[in-house]
């Protein structure tokens, strides 16, 4: 099984969008893809950004600061990322995927060690990245990591993600607020997961696993 990280902000914005009531993700490995899906879709936001912003004619991007003061009770999103949705979609054949980020830190961590001991798999850790690099997203796989493995971190990784070089590049496109919002630690019990279904879509759903000290 594995954990894919897309800090900023992917990962982040699928989390939220489901703490926002959203019932289902459905990941587009591009832009096209998205347009596609929502022709066949219509009733989803079409949701995702294209270097960093959100495309013509999309409801909204992929801002999770943005998304958390939204009210999406009942509704269904398709999603496009430069990096995130398209790594996910790579992993669409694994015994189980999870999607991980600094909000849902903890809850990820238990859900996939519960979810390990079904499977009898290990567990890997994929960081997204792009082109900037992906220290934000090795920051937090080592802090699910360290989740995983009941100790403490021994890093700053809010800190670490707030200097990252995305998270610079993020700020010079007028979307600061992202970075700060995605920084934050433990802050969901959330766990989306992907459900491959048998019309071809790549869905994710969430879990909320019990509380722990995971």
């Amino acid at each position: 099984m594995c954990i894919v990280i897309d800090v900023l902000r992917a990962s982040s914005t699928i989390v939220t969008v489901f703490e926002r009531g959203c019932e289902r993700v459905v990941c587009a490995a591009n832009i096209a893809e998205a347009r596609r899906l929502h022709e066949r879709l219509p009733d989803h936001l079409l949701c995702g950004e294209s270097g960093g912003l959100p495309p013509p004619g999309f409801d909204y991007g992929n801002s999770p600061a943005e998304f958390s003061r939204l009210d999406l009770a009942g509704k269904s999103v398709i999603l496009a990322t430069t990096n995130g949705t398209r790594v996910l979609a790579t992993f669409a054949d694994a015994p189980a995927v999870l999607v991980g980020c600094l909000l849902n830190r903890a809850a990820v961590a238990h859900a996939a060690v519960h979810i390990d001991g079904d499977l009898r798999a290990d567990i890997a850790i994929v960081a997204a990245g792009d082109a900037d690099g992906s220290e934000e997203d090795i920051a937090a796989g080592r802090a699910i990591a360290a989740a995983i493995e009941g100790r403490a971190v021994a890093t700053d990784t809010e800190r670490e993600v707030r200097e990252s070089g995305h998270a610079q590049s993020l700020r010079r496109i007028g979307v600061g607020e992202d970075v700060d919002y995605c920084a934050r630690l433990d802050l969901s019990t959330v766990v989306p997961v992907l459900h491959p279904d048998a019309g071809g879509l790549l869905v994710l759903r969430p879990l909320r696993p019990p509380s722990s000290e995971a």
